[in-house]
């Protein structure tokens, strides 16, 4: 699939999202796209409640899905579109899959605590400065391509699950 705009793509991430929701996970997604294409190579939700694996968030299961189907770690002409700033391991692993850029929804600071693990102020905006990914090249990250939707979307995930959480 051959989208057109950075909305375009996080409307990709934000579809990821509801299916992982709906199989029991976060409402977490992303996708990767190929720069030279603009074609969705690999999509992840985040499924690490219902799978008992903490590792499995949406960018690391996403970027798995990749580096599988085209049998390489090596993502440097991709860019990982994801509707939560990414954590700590998320932003490594991109790191180590060499992927240039990220684009993300919703900042950490708009979206309850409990879905983020790192306390205080920071921002992959600033830590993307000093991520290594070898050979020269430096990585971008930028938030806020449709925040709105991408923080509605985790905050009615958070009312449900707490509702939930409450009733059983």
């Amino acid at each position: 699939m051959s989208l057109q705009s950075r909305e375009d793509y996080m409307r990709e991430a934000i579809r990821a999202a509801k299916e992982a929701q709906l199989e029991g996970g976060v409402a977490i997604g992303a996708v990767l796209v190929e720069e030279s294409t603009g074609e969705v190579i690999a999509r992840g939700g985040s499924t690490a409640n219902h799978t008992n694996d903490p590792t499995a968030h949406a960018e690391v299961n996403c970027i798995k899905e990749a580096a599988k189907k085209l049998k390489t770690n090596n993502l440097h002409d991709y860019t990982i579109y994801t509707t939560l700033e990414s954590c700590h391991m998320c932003l490594s692993a991109a790191a180590w899959a060499r992927i240039p850029r990220i684009f993300f929804g919703a900042y950490h600071k708009d979206v309850d605590s409990s879905l983020v693990d790192i306390k205080g102020k920071f921002h992959d905006e600033d830590e993307a400065k000093r991520m290594n990914l070898r050979d020269g090249n430096s990585m971008v990250v930028k938030g806020g391509i449709l925040e709105k939707e991408c923080v509605h979307l985790l905050d009615s995930y958070n009312k449900q699950h707490k509702s939930n959480s409450s009733t059983v």
